[in-house]
């Protein structure tokens, strides 16, 4: 998986809105009378004993989810940014001090340094698993799979749902995801200027002949429950056809990492002097992670940004 993947390809990719098999059963993430938890996801059911002590996250983004509910991994997989530990600074405090060894899924899932850290639990709600993988995974302890058809980014509902299922935190995180998808209806209540105003979610610098952007979907909820009506662009749009795909737009959001990308985009005459919000590494970040941590920082730092581009 290239970097350039890791960072753009969660604009093109979307679920569905509604809680996938993770959370159609009822007794999925209740504990049994023996004080074990049963999970649903994309391949079966996994029966977690007891509260796990050894979690490795081996997906993109579950190392929020885990530290949400104050489970410290003793590993978490690489995505972007080279931050330390793999953990961005949304979440970075809730290590504790921790080192957690950071895997890589540059050429697939680790395996073999799953195994060596002797895990009892592994979530690996976005971390593309095939069934083959998910079986040797199993093998090595109790595995917790993507909650529906979707291999990367399904919906963030429904991974930290079952991830808060197992590892026995299920009423907390509901309450965290609950919590997250409140501020976001509340910022259409403190900016009623929001409303029905048009809306692009894209990447921060072009890619070959064009640049990517974000369709509705789950991927972009955030922004339709700020008030939001969200253009639907398409995954990607051809240089040739930017201007006009951009006019009409009232509000323009570039995930941006750094300077350089944004000076390159500024001076692009079909982007320069449109209502453009151009994101710093963060405020990128915690867009892509979509998570019960970095949304957070979303609620904070974007809707301000947009207030003063519509201005």
């Amino acid at each position: 998986m290239s970097k350039l993947w890791s960072r753009r390809g969660f604009l093109a990719l979307t679920g569905s809105v509604a809680l996938l098999t993770a959370c159609g059963s009822t007794e999925s993430g209740k504990v049994a009378k023996d004080g074990s938890v049963t999970v649903e996801h994309a391949f079966g059911t996994t029966r977690i004993p007891a509260p796990p002590q050894r979690v490795v996250s081996a997906g993109l983004t579950e190392q929020d989810d885990l530290l949400a509910v104050g489970v410290v991994p003793v590993a978490v997989t690489d995505w972007f940014g080279d931050e330390p530990s793999a953990v961005w600074p949304w979440a970075r405090d809730r290590l504790g001090g921790a080192t957690p060894e950071v895997l890589s899924l540059a050429d697939g899932i680790e395996v073999d340094r799953i195994a060596a850290l002797a895990p009892d639990l592994i979530v690996a709600t976005n971390a593309g698993l095939d069934e083959q993988t998910y079986a040797r995974l199993s093998e090595i302890a109790p595995t917790v799979a993507q909650p529906g058809p979707e291999a990367f980014f399904g919906p963030w509902q429904a991974q930290a749902t079952i991830i808060g299922q197992a590892v026995f935190k299920a009423d907390e995180m509901a309450g965290i995801v609950a919590d997250v998808e409140n501020r976001f209806t509340g910022i259409a209540d403190q900016y009623p200027g929001f409303a029905g105003r048009r809306v692009a979610l894209l990447a921060g610098r072009f890619d070959g002949d064009g640049i990517d952007a974000t369709p509705p979907g789950w991927r972009t909820e955030f922004l339709t429950a700020m008030g939001f009506e969200v253009a639907d662009l398409g995954t990607r749009v051809p240089r040739e056809e930017l201007a006009d795909a951009l006019d009409g737009l009232d509000v323009l959001i570039w995930t941006t990492a750094d300077d350089a990308e944004r000076a390159a985009l500024e001076a692009d005459p079909a982007i320069a002097g449109r209502p453009n919000v151009f994101c710093d590494k963060e405020l990128t970040g915690a867009i892509a992670f979509a998570s019960p941590l970095s949304y957070p920082v979303v609620a904070d730092r974007l809707p301000p940004l947009l207030d003063a581009a519509l201005s």
